[in-house]
């Protein structure tokens, strides 16, 4: 039986029926094919999810903690509810979230992999500027070494701030869609045929 809205909870939560204690995520679909990509021609287990499928799932699991339990609830027609829909559904979601998932590490290695080498950059960059500024500190004082030093002490200090907002902060977004994303792929599946607005 599909649980009821309880609205005895403030906030996000209330708008979300709950089924032994998870959150329901509900995608009530006309036909099966409803849910792929129409463009991609792989076969129903291998194709992509339709845009707008993956990110309602996907932005309904980032309103909420990581550790909330949550699930995945798809209504087919009864015409196409049988096993072979509830395997063929099933699979596709995890094929297309592990994909996801994947291309987000790979986003996380090259990331962190262009911080390392800019940073290694800059930090050579910097040196040869602040060297710079050190020769020409032993020359005669003027306005137009003065400016020219400056300008060396801020350009080599501009260098740094690609890399170092890598670390600081560049990597938390890709890591927090690849948490969201394993988030997904852990959440139970479940087939139902009907309507979430009809009760069975």
């Amino acid at each position: 039986m599909v649980g009821r809205v309880d609205f005895s909870h403030k906030g996000t939560e209330a708008l979300y029926r709950k089924r032994e204690g998870k959150l329901l995520i509900e995608l009530e679909l006309h036909s099966m094919m409803q849910i792929f990509n129409s463009f991609d021609p792989a076969p129903f287990h291998e194709k992509e999810l339709d845009e707008d499928a993956e990110v309602y799932i996907y932005n309904i699991v980032g309103e909420f903690p990581l550790k909330k339990p949550l699930e995945i609830m798809i209504y087919v027609p009864p015409s196409e509810f049988n096993q072979e829909t509830e395997r063929t559904l099933k699979e596709a979601i995890r094929n297309h979230f592990l994909y996801k998932k994947v291309l987000t590490e790979i986003d996380l290695r090259r990331l962190l992999q262009r911080g390392r080498r800019n940073m290694t950059i800059a930090v050579i960059f910097l040196f040869l500027c602040l060297l710079l500024i050190r020769l020409l500190s032993t020359l005669e004082g003027g306005l137009l070494i003065s400016m020219f030093s400056e300008g060396l002490t801020i350009i080599g200090w501009v260098a740094m701030w690609e890399p170092i907002y890598v670390f600081l902060y560049g990597w938390w977004p890709i890591v927090q869609k690849r948490n969201i994303y394993g988030k997904i792929l852990a959440m139970d599946v479940t087939v139902s045929q009907g309507s979430p607005y009809k009760e069975g």
